[in-house]
């Protein structure tokens, strides 16, 4: 009888094992294939930049952007325009997520309330910030408050119509339950409607913050007298693809590894979300 729990026990960790393994060679073959395919990219365009099948004017290519972000990493200008430009979006992102939360959830749960503010909210929503640009310059200067203005523009309304759907998706079965048990409206709002609404204010987050990011270059290139995207500006003016390049790729970590932060969260709460009738 030992023996035969014993023999059992192994194999059951044996397949566990096989199982892992199994699981470990797909995530890997994943990761391989992507970093292969990023790889060929590079070699790609070091070829076409090295035989100037296009001109590395327009192009640069990956061992000059590579050089010279050596360099600017180096230098104290590059590392003050950062700390701008993230204090730009850190305070008109936060501020995006301090109105645009509330204003969702509570528009999605009050129907007059809706009907009030959806008109303006769908017009803004459909229209290019970057229309308001000269307006938000006359109004706030060139300064930090201009790119504020805009970064919580472009990323409030993807929040606030995520909120709104989290409120327009919950579990009817649910409330009904609740109501037929005397709970009062604020008791279904705060134990129902509210943790639904977590996955989707995550989704909006992770939405928002490439909005954000965006409202900063833009904010930057249109006026400004620093930050990344005055980098940007500057670089260009001057022919200097390379340094341009380097700027391109420190937003797009910076968007990467934002949104991979916020993803991860909200892998960890989408089994909050209501099921689809």
């Amino acid at each position: 009888m030992e023996k035969n729990t014993a023999y059992q026990l192994s194999e059951v960790t044996k397949s566990q094992t096989a199982f892992r393994w199994r699981k470990l060679v797909k995530d890997s073959r994943g990761t391989l294939l992507s970093t292969l395919s990023i790889v060929a990219v590079l070699v790609l365009w070091e070829f076409i930049a090295r035989q100037e099948i296009v001109d590395p004017l327009f192009i640069s290519s990956p061992t000059a952007i590579a050089q010279a972000a050596v360099v600017m990493l180096q230098e104290s200008d590059f590392w003050k325009d950062l700390g701008v430009s993230g204090y730009e979006f850190i305070v008109g992102f936060g501020l995006a997520i301090l109105v645009g939360i509330p204003l969702g959830v509570f528009s999605g749960w009050n129907k007059t309330f809706y009907h009030v503010v959806n008109p303006f909210i769908s017009a803004m929503y459909v229209t290019p910030r970057v229309a308001l640009m000269p307006v938000i310059i006359i109004a706030f200067g060139i300064g930090p408050a201009s790119k504020m203005v805009v970064v919580f523009l472009m990323a409030l309304f993807p929040i606030i119509m995520n909120a709104q759907k989290a409120m327009n998706t919950l579990d009817q079965n649910l409330i009904k339950a609740a109501r037929a048990f005397t709970a009062s409206e604020w008791q279904i709002f705060k134990t129902i409607a509210l943790p639904s609404t977590v996955p989707f204010m995550l989704t909006g987050i992770r939405l928002g913050i490439g909005q954000g990011l965006i409202g900063v270059v833009v904010g930057e290139l249109f006026a400004s007298t620093a930050g990344i995207g005055f980098q940007l500006t500057n670089a260009g003016q001057n022919l200097q693809t390379d340094r341009m390049f380097v700027g391109v790729l420190v937003i797009t970590v910076v968007g990467v590894i934002l949104t991979g932060l916020v993803g991860v969260i909200e892998k960890h709460f989408s089994s909050w979300r209501p099921e689809k009738e």
